[in-house]
């Protein structure tokens, strides 16, 4: 008879040895388990394979890169500042009449425009009732009125005005003070503002750090007027929307509405886009005009109606690929991918007739009706 392994104890060691075994047998894995489990040991590498493989250089760091603050031009005496932001009686930089004639000549639906639409910006410099060009004050006036009403505008500039220049009145009468009434600030001037002062006359966080940084540029003569006005279109475009805040668009209605730069195009001009595609539509006797915009003498008359609404349009010019039926179109709302009336590439090519006067037609295209 087989008697364990605790045979030959006395009772009482053989009773503890058998409770000991019973409380660590549950814990012991059988001898076929075990080594079942035994894990090899890893083998060595080769060491040849080992010396023989290529060692991979860990990657460089990249460092950091450091924004050095800009390092601007020292400000010029104040005198300096006035002529870089002002010119004294400025002349229209092209002949009129010329234009005129050429516009007239490419299209006879510019004659009864020209008959009828008021040219004020031009004529008030062709008789010198433009005293001076404050390019700095203009430049700063259209970006306090960006993505605002013209009253709000209005208003926000007027309070810049007085708070350097508390002698006018709080509430102002529009109506009958003159530009000469509301000096506007010098670029040292706003330069000096806090922001609790410009926070005051309305400008938001944004608005101050552009018109600050328009001060800036006329105050160390990085912009001048000067200058400016001898740029073609391309390099004036290009200078002025380096200035923070100012677009293509700003770059163009200064050039088109200060500077009375003649050729100028605004393809992100809807009601430019609009005008043109209205006029394209139009017979011989020329589109219809806003009674706004129309000069006080001028009347649609029973006649010109008849004439205007009744004939077809005239053939489009030869640098285009669109189509009357593309016009019509577009002018009954079926605009662009990009909801534009025209693209870029449709603007150049409908107003590439007008060159270099595509400035003087394009007011002839904010004043158009549908008809």
């Amino acid at each position: 008879m087989h008697r364990g392994p605790f045979a030959g104890l006395p009772a009482s060691k053989q009773s503890a040895s058998l409770r000991r075994s019973r409380r660590t047998a549950k814990h012991v894995l059988p001898l076929e388990t075990c080594a079942l489990q035994v894990v090899p040991p890893p083998k060595e590498k080769n060491k040849v394979e080992s010396a023989a493989a290529p060692l991979v250089a860990p990657k460089p760091r990249v460092p950091r890169k450091t924004t050095e603050p800009e390092v601007l031009p020292p400000l010029l005496p104040r005198d300096e500042i006035e002529r870089c932001t002002t010119l004294q009686q400025p002349k229209l930089p092209f002949d009129l009449q010329e234009a005129k004639v050429f516009l007239c000549a490419q299209d006879p639906r510019f004659i009864p425009l020209f008959e009828q639409v008021e040219l004020t910006m031009y004529d008030e410099m062709l008789n010198s009732r433009v005293k001076d060009l404050n390019l700095f004050q203009t430049l700063t006036t259209s970006i306090l009125g960006q993505q605002i009403s013209w009253l709000a505008a209005r208003s926000i500039k007027y309070k810049l005005c007085r708070l350097f220049a508390p002698h006018l009145p709080e509430t102002p009468d529009y109506g009958s003070m003159s530009p000469e009434q509301t000096p506007f600030p010098s670029p040292l001037a706003l330069l000096d503002a806090t922001d609790d002062q410009l926070r005051y006359a309305g400008l938001s966080g944004a608005k101050m750090k552009y018109v600050r940084d328009v001060a800036r540029r006329f105050a160390d003569g990085r912009l001048d007027v000067r200058r400016i006005v001898h740029m073609d279109y391309q390099e004036c475009v290009a200078e002025l929307t380096q200035v923070k805040g100012v677009g293509r668009w700003t770059a163009e209605m200064l050039l088109m509405f200060a500077l009375r730069n003649p050729n100028v195009l605004p393809v992100g001009d809807l009601g430019v886009q609009r005008g043109i595609v209205f006029f394209y539509l139009s017979g011989a006797g020329g589109p219809l005009v806003m009674e706004r915009k129309r000069k006080k003498d001028a009347e649609e008359t029973k006649e010109r109606l008849v004439f205007a609404l009744g004939s077809d349009p005239l053939p489009l010019p030869q640098t285009t690929s669109l189509s009357h039926a593309v016009l019509r179109s577009r002018a009954q709302g079926n605009k662009t991918k990009k909801n534009m009336y025209l693209d870029e590439a449709e603007m150049e090519a409908l107003a590439a007739p007008w060159a270099p006067f595509r400035s003087v037609a394009c007011m002839f295209m904010w004043s158009m009706i549908d008809k």
